[in-house]
């Protein structure tokens, strides 16, 4: 049915909002209200860049001071706990084995340099086994703008030399169905890792996934 596979990163291919959610609690601690809900600031918004969300939160005045102590509280300690859904890579290599293009396309940055050693989803996903897999990985930096905008999207296709209608993006939260619609692509909505089902299926993806198992039946 279609050529490639497009993966959004973050509670779709690995279980890392927990660790998200206590980064972003340290970046807030001093700085913000604390009584701000951040688990479900964190659940409301997954899926965009977390500089958009303390931009939201606090303005572009703040959003760097609140992005520097994040970046150091999930890079430095909290990412240490992320892990790999399971079926994950079993899925990827049973999709690599019917001859699929895959690709990450994620909000997250892919390669970059904090405190003289690198961090980004390359680094994560390397510890986490998922380093090899993947034709490409497209991340934070290699946009101008990040989803519901479909420029990610786009730039994997022109990257991979594939039409629109070649390749399906798969993704937990409702910014990467709206992103997937915007770029002509098909969607897969992953119900194992969303933390805001609701959202996700009112965002209406082509087809809902409950388990990484379920994706090989589906574009296959």
């Amino acid at each position: 049915r279609f050529k490639a596979v497009l993966f959004d990163y973050d509670d779709t291919l690995v279980d890392s909002f927990p660790a998200r959610v206590v980064a972003a609690r340290r970046a807030v601690d001093g700085m913000l209200d604390p009584t701000l809900d951040i688990d479900s600031i964190m659940r409301k918004w997954a899926g965009i860049p977390q500089i958009e969300v303390w931009r939201r939160l606090a303005g572009d005045e703040d959003a760097d001071r609140l992005q520097e102590a994040y970046t150091s509280a999930y890079w430095d300690d909290t990412t240490k706990t992320v892990r790999a859904f399971d079926g994950v890579v079993a899925t990827m290599q049973r999709l690599k084995g019917q001859g699929l293009t895959l690709a990450v396309v994620t909000s997250k940055a892919r390669l970059r340099e904090h405190k003289g050693r690198p961090f980004g989803a390359l680094v994560e996903m390397k510890r986490v086994g998922l380093d090899g897999i993947f034709d490409l990985v497209v991340g934070h930096e290699d946009v101008q703008e990040s989803k519901p905008s479909p420029e990610p999207i786009l730039f994997a296709l022109e990257r991979l030399g594939l039409e629109a209608t070649d390749a399906v993006m798969v993704g937990d939260s409702r910014v990467d169905i709206e992103a997937a619609r915007a770029a002509g692509v098909s969607s897969v909505g992953a119900t194992w890792g969303t933390v805001a089902e609701e959202l996700l299926v009112k965002a209406g993806p082509d087809f809902l996934a409950h388990s990484p198992a379920d994706i090989p039946g589906l574009v296959s």
